[in-house]
């Protein structure tokens, strides 16, 4: 049975998904997608304390520099999102956070659009990439840390005659997806099997992340957004009378990206957030974020699909 996503707070929900839209100039942010904040996790991640085993990994140059940069695109609770202190938090930057207290390293949050994740991955504008599918072509030059499961799903608004609508349903129907990430690909594979049918196209629209996609849906602008399943999942189920889910697919991890020249970091990485794991964090983080069904706790690396279909 799934368990029930944690309700937050609606004044606490407001206004973090007010911060999360500003710097995409998201309009009305407090009547569209919501995200909370993991109150009952943040004061465990600040008590965790530096392992000396795992800190012996640490490359040299992290060592001295005592931190490291992790890119992430804040725009889907409660996976990462900006808190209404304008800070990056949410299930991943937490875990992260926790991780580098473990390598006696800071970690500095550093907020960048999803279509520039890899690319500045690969330039070294970054360290780590947080909260992204492992997919089969970014694994050429990245390997990921996967550490929790994902999937699509597509969320509409609740005034939408339909309460089901697979991918092979949508001829007819307007879709958002976030520009760069899996879900592109799938709106277009999914116009070009309503062509093949003689159905209605589909009407894809790109935007910048999934909260724009799902206000956009609210609005009426759109029918539905297509995005990664925990946070379409996290929207329907905090706001019943306004969205609702109308397909889920749990097809393949999150990962934490690393350039794969920099194995030792990597490494290091994983040791920490298994270490996570077995202190029971990883538990109590996807406890209090409501992300039970979609747990990894074995960290693998690289275990992505073999296509990027997922």
């Amino acid at each position: 049975m799934r368990k029930p996503l944690r309700k937050r707070p609606a004044a606490e929900l407001a206004l973090a998904l007010a911060c999360v839209c500003a710097p995409a100039g998201c309009a009305n942010p407090a009547d569209g997608a919501e995200g909370g904040v993991g109150q009952d996790t943040q004061d465990l991640v600040e008590k965790v304390d530096r392992d000396p085993e795992i800190a012996a990994m640490v490359p040299e140059d992290l060592a001295k520099r005592g931190r490291f940069t992790a890119a992430v695109n804040p725009s889907s609770p409660p996976i990462k999102f900006v808190d209404d202190g304008g800070h990056i938090t949410g299930f991943t930057p937490e875990l992260v956070t926790a991780a580098a207290r473990m390598m006696g390293l800071d970690v500095v949050m550093q907020q960048t659009s999803f279509d520039a994740l890899i690319p500045g991955l690969e330039a070294r504008r970054f360290d780590i990439v947080l909260s992204i599918n492992d997919l089969a072509d970014r694994r050429e030059k990245t390997d990921f840390i996967d550490y929790l499961q994902t999937g699509t799903a597509i969320l509409g608004a609740a005034s939408l005659p339909q309460d089901e609508v697979t991918p092979e349903e949508l001829c007819g129907l307007s879709v958002g997806y976030v520009r760069g990430n899996v879900q592109q690909d799938l709106v277009a594979e999914a116009g070009k099997n309503c062509g093949r049918s003689g159905g209605e196209p589909v009407k894809g629209t790109a935007f910048q992340d999934i909260n724009a996609a799902i206000l956009a849906v609210q609005s009426g602008q759109i029918d539905t957004a297509w995005g990664d399943a925990p946070s379409i999942s996290y929207n329907a189920e905090n706001n019943p009378s306004r969205y609702k889910e109308l397909y889920r697919e749990i097809s393949g991890p999150y990962g934490v990206g690393v350039n794969k020249q920099d194995t030792a970091l990597r490494d290091a990485l994983r040791a920490a957030l298994r270490k996570c794991v077995r202190d029971g964090l990883y538990q109590k983080l996807l406890d209090d974020y409501g992300l039970t069904d979609y747990a990894l706790p074995d960290m693998p690396l690289n275990e992505g699909p073999a296509d990027d279909r997922a």
